[in-house]
């Protein structure tokens, strides 16, 4: 099975490459995409996706934060079926979009994104209509920008994305995890769940 990693805002793909290497010691082909998270080329994005995409392997998508929405409008433009693309982690994405982006955007800050609030980082309404089981993992170490920006209004987040943030109507599985928004990609919990997640569709919930 071949796995295929997008990082978030501000990222480059070499920052995925512990969370890759992890995936790899669990038996997994792994590739990571690269691409400017604040000029999204949303054609070329895909067709480095579909470059990276086996075409003898059943792939799973993973994207962390921003990524996670670049796969669902992948999904949405390519419509690949479940032989193709079998499930989806999103680690940390605002599915539904981030209460910090109006933030920034309220502060007359809204250049710092790019185009990226386009994609997704703005808040809307969405549901999973997608074929492909997903599976969503949430953060609740609150240490990042949200303090910076005084919305630490006791809401459980990982310091950027709210824990509700994360979910979206027609999801597969959601787990709550102990760790800060940039964090979650070096933890060795993540790819344990997501392995856990593609061979049974749900998460290692414990009791």
């Amino acid at each position: 099975m071949n796995i295929v990693i997008l990082h978030g805002l501000y990222m480059h793909g070499l920052v995925m490459q512990p969370l890759s290497q992890k995936l790899r010691a669990y038996g997994y082909n792994t590739k990571t995409v690269s691409y400017n998270s604040l000029a999204i080329d949303e054609n070329k994005v895909f067709k480095t996706i579909d470059h990276a995409l086996s075409p003898t392997q059943t792939n799973v998508l993973v994207g962390h934060s921003l990524g996670g929405l670049i796969i669902k409008h992948y999904l949405t433009s390519r419509c690949p079926n479940t032989e193709r693309v079998s499930h989806v982690l999103a680690l940390g994405s605002p599915l539904q979009g981030a209460s910090i982006v109006n933030r920034i955007q309220d502060l007359g800050m809204g250049a710092v994104l790019g185009n990226a609030p386009k994609f997704g980082l703005k808040q809307h309404s969405d549901s999973w209509t997608h074929p492909q089981k997903l599976g969503s993992i949430a953060g609740t170490l609150a240490i990042g920008a949200r303090t910076l920006l005084r919305m630490d209004d006791n809401t459980l987040s990982d310091g950027t994305v709210t824990v509700e943030e994360t979910k979206i109507e027609g999801m597969t599985d959601h787990i709550e995890m102990r760790s800060a928004h940039t964090s979650m990609i070096y933890s060795s919990a993540v790819p344990k769940q997501i392995d856990h997640f593609i061979k049974t569709n749900s998460f290692i919930h414990h009791k």
